[in-house]
């Protein structure tokens, strides 16, 4: 397995913050203010070898979740400045030896154009992430038009680690890319190492519905630890562990090491499980996209489903696995339809998904003074598959729904018909004796009597 000491990047985020007020050339000091903080998010905490926050007995900063913010204040001016169209804005944390760990950086103009206007304004960058590695760190702030520019030493402790990164769990479809940190901690005693350690580590398998493991694959790897390159930050290694599109089931990580219990304790051995689960295929159709009121008695919804591994789950208050599909069509705020369908089956804990099902919701409650004024009025269809206790799918339409007496589908509707002669009137009444003046329907045609 390939071997690196590339530590985890670090998720950086910006907010910038206007309150009240900002402009600048030659800024009066009394009118231009900021404050840098480098503390850590909780600095009575340390995460443990699965990243979760314990309690951290000695004093310091610490290896782990940091945060570091750079507040730019600014007041009103009675002058007005010329301030240039980009002025930058920076926060940095870089390890002693010169290396940026994380980094972000943003445009202070805006803010100091406000300076002629308003009484305060203030611009935040924060800089967060985690940081695998204790040791020795700078942390830089700076505005470089207006000559600021500080920087402050820290010191981050940690203690000796195996930690699993980035098992969790997978689509199927996507690649495995995983790995194991191995951490002296900081500070460390060189003499706990002999140079000689490594690491055994064995993948299983556990295919759905089975209860059997099987190995798939297993390796050693030499570690290096010796830091003398670097001693002024902790030693690490990469245990990396990728497998392409791995099947649907759950997966068995147990690695081992022999470094000595003294320096790494009771976490010598580390083991993880995650799954590789399948996605929900689901397709909803409707059968037309435009409806005729006295004509079409309902709408259906075509919905296919299938799913597979992990099956589906009994949750409270169902006492068994259960598919709850709804269903419904509003109209000017007002609910015309409202159903589900109810799928409850103990195989659905053993067997996949696959359903094909026709949702049929009716007109019923609709009437033309729904319409208004208007000659149709469009409908929204909503559906929803839920199961395990959450929405998996939801499918959203919008037809049209024509009042019963709309000319338009009255004629297509006569002319599919065999032609007699017989001549009707818009509401679709026939027409026996001799018409007057108006509008009317033969053999599937407009007709104008004048």
């Amino acid at each position: 397995m390939k071997k690196s000491t590339t530590m985890k990047h670090l998720a950086l985020a910006l907010m910038v913050c206007v309150a009240q007020g900002v402009n600048a050339q030659e800024l009066d000091p009394d009118l231009l203010n900021y404050v840098a903080t480098g503390d850590t998010i909780g600095t009575e905490y340390v995460p443990d070898e699965n990243y979760v926050p314990v309690t951290w007995e000695k004093k310091g900063l610490h290896a782990g979740m940091q945060m570091a913010q750079f507040i730019l204040f600014t007041y009103r001016s009675p002058k007005a400045y010329e301030v240039p169209e980009y002025v930058e804005m920076y926060i940095r944390l870089k390890n002693c030896y010169g290396e940026v760990v994380g980094e972000k950086s943003d445009d202070a103009s805006t803010v100091l154009d406000y300076m002629a206007f308003q009484d305060v304004v203030f611009n935040v960058l924060n800089l967060k992430g985690f940081i695998e590695r204790g040791g020795e760190y700078v942390f830089e702030r700076g505005i470089p038009w207006l000559g600021i520019a500080k920087s402050d030493d820290l010191v981050l402790v940690d203690e000796p680690s195996v930690r699993m990164n980035d098992f969790n769990q997978l689509k199927t479809g996507s690649n495995l890319n995983g790995y194991v940190l191995f951490n002296t901690g900081y500070p460390y005693e060189r003499s706990h190492l002999t140079g000689q350690e490594k690491t055994e580590w064995t993948l299983q398998y556990m295919a759905p519905g089975s209860t059997e493991r099987v190995t798939i694959d297993q390796g050693e790897m030499a570690l290096t630890l010796d830091n003398s390159k670097q001693p002024r930050l902790a030693a690490i290694d990469t245990l990396k562990i990728f497998k392409e599109k791995p099947a649907m089931g759950e997966y068995f990580l147990e690695v081992k090491t022999d470094w000595e219990k003294e320096a790494l304790g009771a976490m010598s051995d580390r083991n993880t499980k995650f799954m590789v689960v399948d996605t929900l295929r689901a397709n909803a159709t409707i059968d037309k996209d435009k409806y005729q009121l006295g004509v079409d008695k309902q709408l259906v919804v075509n919905l296919s489903l299938d799913y597979g591994y992990p099956f589906i789950h009994t949750t409270a208050p169902d006492t068994e696995p259960t598919v709850r599909i709804r269903y419904q069509i509003t109209a000017k705020g007002d609910e015309l339809f409202k159903d589900s369908l109810k799928i409850a089956d103990q195989k659905l804990a053993v067997e996949p998904l696959k359903r094909n099902d026709q949702l049929v919701m009716n007109f019923d409650k609709v009437t033309d003074d729904l319409f208004g004024d208007a000659d149709q009025m469009p409908i929204y269809v909503h559906v929803t598959v839920e199961y395990d206790g959450n929405i998996q799918y939801t499918a959203d339409f919008q037809p049209t729904l024509l009042k019963a007496n709309d000319v338009g589908i009255r004629e297509s509707q006569v002319a599919d018909k065999k032609s007699s002669g017989d001549m009707y009137d818009v509401q679709g009444r026939r027409v026996a004796t001799k018409p007057a003046n108006g509008i009317y329907i033969q053999d599937g045609k407009k007709v104008i009597i004048k």
